[in-house]
Formats: structure tokens, sequence, C-alpha cells
């Protein structure tokens, strides 16, 4: 019986070191992509590439910190800065931008992630918004 319970025990801990040693992707520089949007009275759009950038400058574990930047169809750049956490197991991505809105989505690879978007703010908008690092 104390053979069968060193074995459970050993077993157990071998368990919750894999739980808590799960791989942290290192997202930290120049993220850009294509994404479709949809902002109530002004309907949808898409966009290929190269209008929205997220720039993350810093991570520690799994928070991070940087900011957005994109222009308006006036040609006047917005930047925003932006906070965000990966998730436990290092697959998803929850992101908080400053006076606007917030994205949650899945980190796809060490270069990819996808976000879905959703402000209240009005007008009200959303978006899928897909990420490939740049630098």
């Amino acid at each position: 019986m104390k053979g069968l319970m060193a074995v459970l025990l050993l077993g157990l801990i071998v368990g919750m070191a894999g739980i808590t040693t799960a791989d942290i992707p290192d997202l930290v520089g120049n993220w850009t992509g294509p994404y479709v949007e949809y902002k109530s009275g002004q309907g949808f759009s898409e966009v290929e590439s190269g209008l929205f950038f997220l720039n993350i400058t810093e991570q520690k574990d799994r928070i991070i910190i940087g900011y957005s930047s994109f222009k308006k169809s006036d040609g006047t750049e917005v930047t925003r800065e932006l906070a965000g956490v990966i998730s436990a197991d290092g697959t998803e991505l929850s992101l908080a931008e400053q006076n606007n809105g917030y994205s949650n989505g899945k980190i796809i690879g060490p270069d990819e992630f996808e976000l879905t978007y959703l402000s209240d703010n009005d007008p009200i908008s959303v978006a899928i918004d897909k990420f490939y690092r740049i630098t």
C-alpha cells in the first residue's frame, strides 16, 4: 500500500510540474496584419494589411505592455497604450487599449495571433484582427 501511495504522490507532483511549466511565448516585437471591422452607422470595412500596428515593447512573464497605432482616413496617426495578459497555458491573449476597447484571442504560433476586438464607445465597434510579427 505504501508503494502505491508513493507512486500516486510522484505522479501528482510530476503532473503539477507540467501544469506550472507551460511555455509562455515571447510576444515582444512589432506586429501587423489584416482585419475586418464593423462600426455602427458606418458599416463593414476590411483591410488587407499595413494600416494597424501593435508594438509590444516589454514582457514580464505573462504580462505585456506596449502601444497600438494606426492612421485615420485623414492621415492623422493615432497611438494608444495597451497592456495585456497571456493565459497560463500560453495559448490565449487578452488586451486592454487606453480609452478604447478590449481584445481577446488565440496565439496561433510564435509569429502569429488572432484577436477579436470589442468596444462599447460611441459608435460601438467590433473587429477580427490577425497579427503577424514583422520584427
